[in-house]
């Protein structure tokens, strides 16, 4: 009986755990971003770290971000665009879309920038 308790415990710790795990968006700037524009800096930014990657989403990739950020509420959301992990923030209430603002830190900036300039599948 002892051991089927510990097992229990076990396996409601892991399930804690697991619901604790941040969600994954993933978006791919050649067929999810219909527009992208890259503001490097601006006189009036709180927030000398991070360069501000603006984009209207496509429909699809609007569906998907809504949804993840509706089901995934006061969770962490790790946000990946071309494969880089760009950020992990906390989802405080439902994203939509068309256009969103990320703020992408300059240390990240360097390794996302050149995927973001790959030329587009056709």
């Amino acid at each position: 009986m002892k051991k089927a308790r510990q097992g229990l415990f076990v396996a409601l710790g892991m399930m804690a755990a697991m619901q604790c795990l941040a969600a994954d968006i993933r978006f791919s700037s050649a067929s999810d971003f219909v527009t992208m524009t890259l503001k490097l800096k601006q006189a009036d930014d709180l927030n000398q770290h991070a360069v501000m990657l603006e984009v209207t989403l496509s429909p699809d990739a609007s569906r998907r971000i809504a949804e993840v950020s509706r089901e995934e509420m006061n969770k962490p959301l790790r946000l990946f665009i071309n494969g880089v992990l760009v950020s992990t923030p906390t989802v405080k209430s439902e994203i939509n879309g068309p256009g969103i603002n990320i703020p992408v830190p300059r240390e990240v900036a360097s390794s996302l920038i050149p995927t973001l300039l790959e030329p587009s599948a056709p």
